[in-house]
């Protein structure tokens, strides 16, 4: 993939305590996208230092009382891209991923055809160990995973034709506002490569920093629910994928 001059597109990441995976992601999404904003959530760990190593990275706050409040960044994703005029922007996790073997000439094609969101097809991506080579894509690295509608997530669209994306918490669920009448193209399928679960140990120290700092707000709503299960969720995801399919090509 690289940069098409004749598109423009914003990914909008929220971030706290992610130096494992961000050199990833920005490794990714630095090729297709002219600007890239992180929505810093309180991180304390080397993150934002690995993402200032980038080109066209730009930073924003979220203030959330250093608690994890999944209700201010269901917020956050809502309105962070409303001033975009880009031709699309993508709204995510920092371990989401959009993915196509073509994605840059998809996009162009779907911008040519007018479609506002294209849809979107999601895997949960599996390995028994973190990739840590940062000089390839983990796109080239963790290649198989199964299937997973729960990340069939409107994460991608054009900013100036949506009024209000209206996610639900996690952004599984949404229920999107047009200015127009929306363009549904059935066969323009993008996928959605969500790169968690990769090494439990990695999980383990993942989920027990988001227990930390969990609000009671969040324990109440169960919100990050799996978050409160421990070990026992992570055991339960690898053990339940025993056979993978290949993803990436």
């Amino acid at each position: 993939m690289t940069l098409n001059r004749d598109i423009t597109i914003e990914v909008y990441l929220l971030c706290f305590n992610e130096e494992k995976i961000i050199s990833h992601t920005l490794n990714y999404y630095s090729k297709i996208c002219s600007k890239i904003i992180i929505i810093d959530n309180h991180s304390t760990d080397d993150s934002l230092n690995l993402a200032r190593k980038f080109k066209n990275v730009e930073f924003r706050q979220l203030d959330s009382g250093n608690e994890f409040v999944e209700d201010r960044l269901t917020e956050s994703r809502n309105n962070c891209w409303k001033e975009s005029t880009a031709d699309y922007v993508i709204v995510c996790d920092m371990d989401e991923f959009l993915y196509d073997e073509n994605l840059l000439e998809k996009l162009v094609l779907a911008k040519e055809k007018g479609i506002i969101m294209p849809m979107i097809i999601g895997y949960n991506m599996m390995s028994e160990e973190f990739p840590t080579n940062y000089d390839k894509l983990i796109t080239e690295q963790v290649k198989h995973g199964v299937k997973s509608c729960r990340f069939d997530k409107k994460i991608i669209f054009d900013p100036k034709r949506v009024k209000e994306i209206n996610y639900r918490p996690g952004a599984h669920l949404s229920y999107p506002v047009f200015y127009e009448n929306n363009v549904v193209d059935p066969l323009m399928e993008l996928k959605l490569l969500h790169y968690k679960y990769l090494g439990k140990d990695y999980l383990y120290k993942k989920h027990e920093g988001y227990v930390d700092r969990m609000s009671e707000i969040s324990k109440e709503k169960r919100h990050g629910y799996e978050y409160l299960e421990g070990k026992d969720h992570i055991n339960n995801m690898f053990d339940s994928c025993n056979y993978l399919n290949k993803v990436v090509k």
